[in-house]
């Protein structure tokens, strides 16, 4: 499908003036911004379907994220479109790159009949529906009556009139239009629906961004014989999903001095007063001696230590009002908690680029990365980032194993055949089995 271009809006999505590039002072024509987009999606680290990135230089973004304005709306960044009653965001415009990477992990082609669960703004339902043309079909679904009014609107002022938006629980899917040939999720999930697998045709695929032990992938998972497998994984940040089929990981709060919102996960208990006292405490440090080639390479050693630790809780923090530890510019972050039930031997530890500490641990290197720390808070503070310190060297020494290399299956209900052997983490959700390891590290013990 061809879109149209729009009349150009202003922040409170209200039309200026018809369709002229040039109506929005000071701002960049919104066709020349669709193509530094897709520019700048191309020079991805990560190489990307030439449809998907097509399909980016057509829609215009800044119709579906008026708040935005069209100067900022092609920036590649994740926008929150709508907060709930308690601050906390519960739908946003995502990262046009993690769009780019979820959209290429589902195979999305021409004539496919595609399912979106978590509608949002729109504009991922508009993007698939240039991939899949005029063959195809797109529907999507969001429990929002107020965000599936909006998306109907800016799919219409777009010309998208041919994208199906309904407003339902996703986690049931779409029963009357099934099966797709693709379902891809775009909300935090932490269980599979049945629905999603059920809906699928045999050689269908589904994306979604799922919680490991607190930590989100985003997944392609295939059919192979009674289970799933796993095509591709990548680290992500989701808004959660609600509904029926909403995870047991509840919002919690503490206060000064670390005014903190965050999560445990799997919905694990924490004493929150001691964990309170705990980041009110003195700090200790322990150096990461492994060298480590950036954020991305600390984002795999996270997820090493958050996969490998077991007995340990891991909290994701939502929201740092004043910047506890400077760390607000990078959520989703997170720390791993031993004893989060025992006051006297609660022991809190997170991984942080050493600049980002409130006393840079080590000198910038030219390229303006500094390395790494864990940094130890409570009575079992010492310990635990001892411990991590250790399985950070083992996590070199067998590779640096990451998200992309992570192998994962999924069991349906009743499905307890082949089911995976001791060296798998194997996770238990009411609707499906999960497990997951590292090929690489199969029979070694080691994750």
């Amino acid at each position: 499908m061809q879109p149209r271009e729009p009349a150009q809006t202003n922040t409170t999505g209200q039309p200026e003036s018809p369709e002229s590039d040039h109506a929005v002072p000071g701002a960049a024509r919104p066709a020349a911004a669709r193509a530094r987009l897709a520019g700048e999606l191309r020079r991805h680290g990560h190489p990307l379907s030439e449809s998907v990135l097509e399909a980016f230089e057509q829609v215009p973004r800044h119709v579906f994220v008026p708040e935005i304005g069209p100067a900022a709306a092609y920036r590649d960044e994740a926008f929150v479109i709508k907060c709930g009653p308690d601050g906390l965001p519960v739908s946003s415009s995502s990262q046009p790159a993690m769009m780019a990477i979820m959209l290429d992990q589902l195979d999305l082609r021409p004539g496919h009949r595609v399912l979106e669960i978590g509608t949002g703004s729109g504009y991922n339902a508009a993007v698939m529906s240039v991939v899949v043309g005029a063959g195809g079909e797109v529907v999507t679904i969001d429990i929002d009556p107020e965000l599936v009014a909006r998306a109907r609107a800016s799919l219409r002022a777009t010309g998208f009139d041919g994208v199906t938006v309904q407003c339902a629980d996703g986690g049931f899917g779409d029963p009357l239009r099934a099966p797709y040939d693709r379902i891809i999720v775009t909300a935090g999930a932490w269980d599979i629906a049945p629905a999603w697998l059920d809906q699928l045709v045999p050689a269908g695929r589904l994306v979604l961004p799922l919680s490991i032990r607190g930590i989100q992938l985003s997944i392609g998972l295939e059919r192979a014989g009674a289970c799933w497998r796993s095509t591709s994984a990548w680290r992500c940040g989701f808004v959660r999903m609600l509904g029926a089929f909403a995870g047991p990981e509840a919002v919690m709060r503490l206060g000064e001095p670390a005014a903190l919102v965050f999560q445990m996960s799997d919905g694990s208990p924490v004493d929150a007063a001691a964990l309170r006292a705990a980041l009110a405490g003195e700090a200790c440090d322990a150096s990461v001696q492994v060298p480590l080639a950036g954020v991305a390479e600390l984002a795999d050693l996270d997820l090493w230590l958050t996969m490998t630790a077991c007995g340990l809780d891991r909290l994701t923090v939502l929201a740092a009002p004043g910047g506890w530890l400077r760390l607000a510019p990078l959520p989703p972050f997170g720390a791993l908690i031993d004893g989060a039930t025992t006051a006297d031997q609660l022991g809190a530890a997170i991984l942080l680029p050493a600049d980002l500490a409130p006393e840079p641990a080590s000198p910038l290197r030219a390229d303006g990365w500094s390395g790494a720390l864990l940094r130890g808070f409570g009575p079992g503070g010492p310990a635990l980032t001892a411990r991590l310190a250790d399985s950070t060297a083992r996590w070199a020494d067998v590779g640096r194993p990451g998200s992309r290399a992570m192998q994962i299956t999924v069991w349906p209900p009743g499905e307890v055949s082949n089911r995976p052997p001791c060296d798998w983490l194997v996770l238990e959700r009411p609707s499906v089995t999960l497990a997951a390891r590292w090929p690489e590290l199969a029979g070694r013990g080691d994750g």
